[in-house]
């Protein structure tokens, strides 16, 4: 449609309002459909050909002047006006990481930046200060990365009197409530536990452990062990030692007056007492270039997550320009050589990725990887380490140069589209020790880039023969084995859980535990009775304890001993049914069937040996282990406690009536979606079922709290039970 036609179809409107013949509604309506067809037709009459569009020459970078400032107390201070709009961006780096967490409490740094924020300050608690920020719309933030912590704020102009004191509060004296420290270790662990769910964050994960070593600072992880082994004490230690103010950068942008924001600022925080800087060093990277060839077994997936690598580089590097250009030519999007060669042109991928990467002060990586199918996973290999290889000895064209230094200057520019963001690259780089123009040196330096220093780079930086191969997968339907690359390192990503505490053995204390174990198979039945169970059907009613609120379900229980389980749960959602047969185990819910995760088949043979049933049948069994160790208290009634070692499951505790030797209760250490947890069952309601005394309800405990409860309405024994219950195909 023309500009004619649209001022047409304009005075036409105009003339049916004037006329009473249009209402409001129709009047929006008209005028809409008209801007529409205005719009789609002049593009249509407009589009060109990729090749013939042109771009002019991006503009100098815009630097913002920033005021910087270094408080008496030793806190550096950028202050940049900004009065576009009523609002104030404040952002604080200070010289802190996971880099200074100690070995055996990895993951302490990640906490006390969460907790901070969480745990409140001596005069508001974490819940307060969020009533406080959301009742004047504003946002306070903490947290500390691998090697930088940091705070930020957002407020509108007018109640930044409010908020300030909250933050500077925060940063000084935070509270660390325990409960807040508790929740957060909840769910760091709960973090672990799901880690190894994704290939390709397990891909990720474990090829930056094979660049930099799985004890680095750079590699290293958190696990269970070491979140326990912290206390509220190191995370009082670890702030009063790191967050000093001559520790401390603040960047502020926004609508403000300069001299008042500065003295806003020193009235906040000049209270923050000077103190002796200990700032850690980053430490050095110790590499050495070699090929190597890991898998990871993942038999839950059909495609193969591919990493593949060596050491990368710094920023402060001369030649840190031409490999961002390089990077981008190798593996920059859809216009990159893998994307093109490796997916589009040899259909092997699904996605192909890769970056030279270079960090501020430790080396990056250089990697290049992707998602296949299974059966192409080596020819995949191949066809990256071949275009890694061509970067090296072939020129690349006058257009793929053209169109790597625009790609990254295009994209470049919009990391600085706001002051507050150039203010934050300001401080960043004065962080780490580089040039105060550094953000223009970089615009200048890709644009000076040529085809020769693509070239000279990637001869001297890439290494293909020197990579270290990665594969996560499932490795028996490769259709070309593994080792035809060469030498296969299994790696081991099973997650570490905390040792059980077992109690010190003695002779007295082994006879005591086996006379208490028969006598309480003779209370429930007897020990041949017991050894006739061949298989036990439970049906009835669970409840499950949730923070929305208590989930209702139906339960059907049936082990065929000594390793065939089938659990059916059904749900409000659907049904879910868990499968052991043998060293098989599967989880089939509506969205389909799959490999159960290693923590849930472990969970199934516990259960087995935890069973009642089966344990009393193998009473007698010299590999089981079972230990006294002294008399406690459950809900009134005195107990024998019994610390029972079963071959190949975890060891557990049970609790046995003094006065009618049936279990009340059983203890153990188990595997949840939040971790590792101290899971109680309550054992009562006993009913003589085919000559046993076996219970009809359980509640459930963990770590202390209500988790569930379940009542059978049936127990069988020996029924006749179908091997196709144990086939998760059926």
């Amino acid at each position: 449609m023309s500009t004619t036609a649209l001022t047409t179809v304009i005075r036409d409107v105009k003339s049916r309002i004037q006329g009473g013949q249009m209402s409001y509604r129709l009047i929006r309506a008209a005028l809409l459909v008209a801007l529409m067809i205005a719009l789609s037709t002049g593009v249509a009459e407009s589009q060109k050909h990729y090749s013939e569009l042109r771009y002019p020459p991006l503009n100098a970078i815009d630097v913002p002047d920033a005021e910087r400032v270094k408080l008496r107390n030793g806190i550096i201070l950028y202050l940049v006006e900004d009065h576009r709009l009523p609002m104030i961006n404040l952002r604080a780096r200070i010289g802190v990481g996971a880099i200074d967490d100690p070995a055996d409490k990895t993951g302490l740094a990640g906490i006390t930046g969460s907790v901070m924020r969480t745990g409140g300050t001596d005069s508001m608690s974490g819940d307060e200060i969020d009533e406080a920020m959301e009742s004047i719309g504003a946002s306070i933030e903490t947290g500390i990365g691998r090697t930088s912590g940091f705070a930020r704020m957002t407020v509108l102009r007018g109640n930044l009197d409010t908020a300030l004191p909250i933050l500077a509060d925060i940063l000084i004296k935070p509270a660390f409530a325990e409960e807040k420290i508790e929740l957060q270790k909840v769910q760091t662990r709960s973090a672990i536990a799901r880690r190894n769910d994704d290939a390709n964050g397990i891909a990720s994960r474990e090829f930056s452990k094979l660049i930099y070593g799985a004890e680095s600072v750079f590699g290293r992880q958190a696990e269970y062990a070491t979140i326990d082994a912290i206390s509220r004490d190191d995370l009082v230690a670890f702030h009063e030692r790191y967050f000093v103010p001559g520790n401390v950068m603040i960047g502020i942008s926004g609508d403000f007056d300069t001299k008042e924001m500065r003295s806003a600022i020193e009235s906040a925080l000049g209270r923050w007492e000077k103190q002796p800087l200990q700032r850690t060093k980053t430490p050095d990277v110790k590499y050495d270039f070699n090929r190597s060839v890991h898998y990871i077994e993942k038999n839950d997936v059909n495609q193969s997550s591919i990493f593949l690598g060596h050491i990368g580089g710094l920023r402060n590097s001369r030649d840190y320009f031409a490999l961002q250009v390089m990077n981008d030519i190798l593996s920059g999007g859809f216009s990159g050589r893998l994307m093109r060669n490796v997916r589009s042109d040899q259909g092997l991928a699904y996605a192909v990725f890769g970056q030279y990467s270079a960090n501020y002060d430790y080396p990056g990586i250089f990697y290049v990887g992707c998602m296949t199918r299974s059966d192409a996973t080596v020819q995949a290999i191949q066809s990256m380490l071949r275009e890694v290889e061509r970067m090296r000895s072939e020129d690349v064209t006058d257009e793929e140069l053209t169109l790597a230094k625009e790609s990254f200057l295009n994209s470049f520019v919009f990391n600085f589209d706001t002051r507050g963001e150039v203010i934050d690259r300001k401080m960043t780089y004065e962080y780490y020790g580089y040039p105060k123009d550094f953000l223009e040196r970089t615009k200048e330096g890709i644009e000076k880039v040529s085809r020769a220093d693509v070239k000279r780079v990637a001869e001297k930086y890439l290494k293909p023969d020197l990579v270290r191969i990665l594969v996560v997968g499932r490795g028996e339907d490769f259709g070309t084995p593994l080792a035809s690359l060469g030498p296969v390192n299994v790696i081991d990503i099973s997650i570490q859980t905390p040792e059980v505490e077992t109690p010190e053995v003695s002779e007295d204390a082994l006879a005591r535990g086996r006379s208490l174990l028969n006598r309480a198979v003779a209370a429930a039945g007897g020990s041949e009775a017991f050894k006739k169970v061949q298989a036990i059907h439970e049906s009835g009613r669970a409840t499950m304890v949730t923070p929305q609120g208590d989930v209702g379900m139906d339960v059907t229980s049936i082990m065929a001993y000594p390793d065939r389980v089938r659990v059916t749960v059904v749900l409000p959602q659907g049904e879910m049914v868990q499968i052991m047969n043998g060293s098989d185990a599967w989880l089939i819910t509506p969205m389909g069937t799959q490999p159960a995760p290693g923590p849930m088949n472990d969970t199934m043979i516990n259960n087995i040996w935890q069973s009642i049933v089966y344990l009393y049948g193998h009473s007698e069994d010299t590999a089981l282990g079972v230990q006294y160790v002294g008399t406690e208290d459950v809900d009134g009634a005195a107990a024998e406690v019994l610390h029972i070692s079963p071959p190949g499951a975890r060891s557990f505790k049970l609790y046995l009536d003094a006065s009618t030797m049936l279990p009340l209760k059983r203890s153990a250490q188990e595997m949840t979606p939040n971790g590792p947890a101290e899971m109680d069952q309550y054992l009562s309601d006993f009913r003589e079922i085919n000559g046993l005394m076996l219970p009809f309800k359980r509640v459930i405990m963990s770590n202390g709290q209500k988790a569930g409860e379940a009542t059978n309405n049936e127990i069988l024994i020996n029924p006749e039970i179908s091997d196709e219950l144990f086939n998760a195909q059926q």
